[in-house]
């Protein structure tokens, strides 16, 4: 039994799994483990970025589990959820089809005005 909370901090430790997406997840494997969250999640960021840095799905899912003796708890996740986008979208956010070319309601520039001559 740990004697302080300092000495049971120092028997965390983190593990980032893979995971299958669905009901339930499918967990791929331990693909890191560390004592230090930060690197935990660092490795996790390095991760999603080497495998699926466009983030199409490819990593359907990652976590990070604390372990701490048999107690298990997870601290952080990254789901891969697709968000559709359709060109309505953008016209009720924006006002008008961002998509599509416009011109400018002037048919010609706009005349400058002359600066004034001192003769």
């Amino acid at each position: 039994m740990a004697l302080t909370a300092s000495h049971a901090a120092e028997h965390n430790r983190y593990e980032v799994h893979e995971l299958l997406g669905g009901e339930p997840a499918l967990d791929l494997g331990r693909r890191f483990e560390t004592s230090d969250f930060g690197a935990a999640v660092d490795y996790a960021f390095d991760y999603l970025e080497r495998r699926d840095p466009r983030r199409e799905g490819i990593v359907g899912a990652l976590e990070i589990v604390r372990v701490a003796g048999s107690a298990r708890e997870t601290v952080w996740s990254y789901v891969h959820a697709p968000v559709p986008v359709t060109p309505g979208d953008m016209t009720r956010v924006w006002g008008y089809d961002v998509t599509r070319s416009w011109s400018s309601p002037y048919r010609t520039p706009a005349a400058r005005p002359m600066p004034a001559r001192n003769y």
